[in-house]
């Protein structure tokens, strides 16, 4: 099995745990419920994570972005010592 799939399974087999609906507002759909939406928005338990995940993220497109100046760079100084040489 492939680390993709074995990722995938283990996030399924995680998100299915019910440990992790341990302490309350989870399940709720009314909007005026105070364990509603907000709970997900204000709990520490959840925007702890949610910070870390949108940190890596933000840091592997900053890094990628970082990269493709970085060969652009290089390119644009190959192009003109090949253009002096001529």
């Amino acid at each position: 099995m492939n680390r993709f799939k074995l990722t995938l399974v283990m996030l399924f087999t995680l998100a299915q745990c019910p440990q992790l609906f341990a302490h309350p507002g989870h399940g709720t759909q009314e909007v005026a419920n105070p364990n509603g939406i907000l709970h997900y928005l204000t709990e520490p338990v959840h925007l702890i994570p949610f910070i870390g995940v949108a940190a890596f993220v933000g840091l592997l497109f900053a890094g990628k972005k970082y990269l493709q100046r970085s060969r652009d760079q290089r390119q644009k100084v190959t192009v003109r010592v090949e253009n002096r040489r001529k």
